[in-house]
Order: structure tokens, then sequence, then C-alpha cells
């Protein structure tokens, strides 16, 4: 008789074990990913302030690469933004030539494939979050990245990183 009751508990212990093993299992599953999508943002937003760095060594325009001082009229205008024929990254020489960045980067976190592209237009310097329809001496460039594991934990769904500066010409 004494060994029916311990054998009742053991039943039950195993049972109740059963029954907390699955929570248990997600709960790992789930501290795991959390922590794979944050690297992945950790490297996104390393990638993108690498690149918005990066354009801050080149000259502010196209028309500023002699050193003479220029006027908005003799900048690109907003419809030409972009890389000139013949340049590609990482070769640009104005912050205007990343508009054409479209960067597959697997370098910044081995194995995990991060997509970078990236917006240049100009800016009305007493409005700086909005866009000028022409040249002024201010640009903002906007570098937005991508990638797989770039994913909300609690809610599964893909998200971006966006880091946005301001260049001035002055």
């Amino acid at each position: 008789m004494a060994n029916t009751g311990q054998m009742l508990l053991v039943l039950g212990a195993m049972v109740l074990f059963s029954l907390m093993l699955p929570s248990l299992n997600e709960s790992i599953l789930y501290s795991d990913r959390t922590m794979i999508a944050t690297k992945a943002e950790m490297a996104a937003v390393s990638l993108a302030q690498r690149i918005l760095a990066e354009a801050g060594t080149k000259a502010f325009d196209e028309a500023c690469i002699t050193g003479a001082p220029i006027f908005p009229s003799q900048m690109t205008p907003t419809g030409s933004l972009g890389a000139e024929s013949g340049e590609s990254y990482p070769n640009y020489d104005d912050v205007d030539d990343f508009r054409s960045l479209n960067l597959a980067d697997s370098t910044t976190l081995p194995s995990v494939l991060l997509n970078v592209t990236a917006s240049v237009v100009y800016v009305n310097p007493s409005s700086p979050s909005g866009t000028s329809a022409s040249s002024t001496f201010v640009k903002r460039l906007r570098v937005t990245v991508s990638g797989p594991f770039l994913v909300n934990p609690a809610s599964g769904m893909a998200m971006q990183i966006a880091l946005e500066q301001l260049y001035s010409y002055f």
C-alpha cells in the first residue's frame, strides 16, 4: 500500500512536469529569438552609423569639390541627386551620391545579410524636418537597414532601422 501512494506522487509529478515543459521550452525559444533580434538590431544601427559617418567625410555637393564658394543655384538640382555616371559605392565623392546606395552587407554581422538603402533630399534650413523643392545649403541623408533577423520578437513582425543626419554647406 505504501508503494501505491509513492507511485501516485511520482505520476502526479510527471504529469505536472509534462504540462510545464512546453511553456519552459517556449520561454527558452523566445529568449533566443530576442537575443538574435537584438544582435541584428545592434549590427544594423552600427552599419547605418558607419554610412552616415562616411558621408560626412565627402563633399557637400559635386559643385563644392573644387573648393570655390557656391550658391544654391549652382548645386545639383533636386531631380538629379544621386551618383554621377561611373560612380559606385564606396567611391562616392559627395553626400547626395548616397541616394544611389543599394548595398547588401554580410560583414557587419557574419551569416546575416543586411540590406542598406539611402535617400537624400534638400532641406529648408528653417524647417529641417521637411523637404525643399529647390537646392539649399542643407541636405538630409536617411539610411535604412533591413534584414531577415530584424523582427520584433513579441509580434514577429519585420522591421527596419532608419537613421537620418543633416549635412550643411556653411
